[in-house]
């Protein structure tokens, strides 16, 4: 059963981007003739491998990699920390919920330049932009998901004279999973984003940065080239994670 889903899934990510190559190909040749708006998918895949040739693509792809693992990373890591913090006391909740929603609301192309004026052009920049949007949609799925935990499963393990930190851990915290897991992969999806912001501001490398050159020299091929990295980067996000999610919480495949 779960290998039939796993390839279901898989096919309808091809289908899907097979789709969409067509339906972009016959909008280029016959719907959209001006080539600095829009060009054929045959035109974005021989500008990617000249970039390929010359080693852009792996200097580019390198430098967001690299941003998005070390920050993504710590992003889920204090999300998950925070959450459970806020599911465990009702007021600090209520204190700092004003906040979070507050940084939440405030785009990233306002913040930005801040934090590169603040950290500079290097990797702490990014860093911090990345970690920025990318940390509260876990912060907020965390304690939704903990406090949605059923009160049935939470007077079982109380009948059974289970101590707090084995109610977290056996009750709680798996119940949760589910909707920890959706918050990652919104938040991976937003950490791409805020790489790609990071890099427009103030970068030497990286896709935001290969975008932006590409969009000042008119270069149609080679932008929609690194925006087509971009997506099938969180493609791959996403079916990863949907895997991670299926070996995490088996129970949810069996229901």
């Amino acid at each position: 059963m779960g290998q039939d889903t796993w390839n279901a899934t898989l096919l309808r990510n091809v289908l899907s981007v097979v789709l969409l190559l067509v339906v972009w190909d016959l909008a280029a040749r016959y719907l959209v003739q001006n080539r600095l708006i829009l060009v054929p998918p045959i035109e974005v895949l021989r500008a990617l491998i000249v970039d390929a040739r010359s080693g852009e693509i792996l200097t580019h792809s390198y430098a967001t990699l690299m941003e998005i693992f070390v920050s993504f990373p710590v992003a889920v890591a204090l999300g998950v920390l925070v959450g459970v913090v806020l599911s465990a006391n009702r007021l600090v909740s209520q204190i700092a919920e004003p906040l979070l929603t507050a940084f939440y609301s405030v785009p990233m192309v306002a913040l930005a330049p801040l934090f590169i004026a603040w950290l500079g052009l290097g990797f702490g920049s990014k860093f911090a932009i990345i970690l920025l949007v990318a940390v509260f949609p876990v912060i907020i799925t965390t304690e939704v998901g903990l406090r949605s935990t059923d009160k049935v499963y939470l007077e079982a393990a109380r009948s059974f004279n289970a101590t707090p930190l084995q109610i977290f851990t056996t009750v709680q915290f798996p119940f949760a999973l589910p909707y920890i897991i959706g918050g990652v992969r919104v938040s991976f999806a937003r950490a791409l984003v805020g790489a790609v912001v990071a890099e427009f501001f103030g970068a030497f490398a990286g896709y935001g940065f290969a975008i932006l050159a590409a969009g000042q020299n008119f270069n149609t091929a080679r932008l929609l080239g690194y925006v087509v990295l971009l997506g099938l980067l969180g493609m791959l996000g996403s079916i990863v994670l949907r895997w991670v999610e299926r070996k995490m919480t088996p129970w949810k495949e069996e229901a």
